[in-house]
C-alpha cells in the first residue's frame, strides 16, 4: 500500500511539474485583436511581457502556474486586469472579465526554432 501510495504521489508531482509555459505565445481576442505573451516561469511562478493596443510593453505580474491552471496580472490603463486559464500542451484557454462580460480567448505556443 506504501509503494502504491508513493507512486501516486511521484505520478502527480511529475505531471505537475510537467507543465511549462516559457516561451512567445500568440493568439486573437474577439477574432479581431492579435495578442503576443512572451511568458517566463521560475518553478510554479510566472512572470514576462506582452503588448499594448498602443504598442507598449506590458509587465505580466502576478503569476501562478499549478498543474494546468495559470493566473496572472497585466496592467490595463493603470488597474490590474486578472486573467486565468488552463493550459493543455501547446495551447492556453485563457479569460478575463471586462465591464462585466466574461472575454475568453486562446494561444498558441510559437514552435521552437
Amino acid at each position: 500500500m506504501k509503494t502504491l501510495m508513493l507512486i501516486a504521489l511521484f505520478m502527480v508531482s511529475f505531471v505537475t511539474a510537467a507543465t511549462d509555459v516559457t516561451g512567445r505565445w500568440t493568439g486573437t481576442i474577439m477574432d479581431q485583436f492579435e495578442v503576443v505573451y512572451n511568458f517566463t516561469q521560475d518553478g510554479e511562478t510566472v512572470g514576462g511581457t506582452t503588448v499594448g493596443p498602443d504598442g507598449s510593453t506590458i509587465k505580466i505580474a502576478n503569476g501562478v502556474i499549478k498543474g494546468d491552471e495559470i493566473s496572472f496580472t497585466i496592467d490595463v490603463m493603470g488597474g490590474d486586469l486578472p486573467i486565468k486559464g488552463k493550459v493543455d500542451g501547446d495551447t492556453m484557454k485563457l479569460t478575463f472579465t471586462m465591464e462585466g462580460n466574461e472575454m475568453p480567448f486562446e494561444l498558441k505556443k510559437d514552435a521552437k526554432k
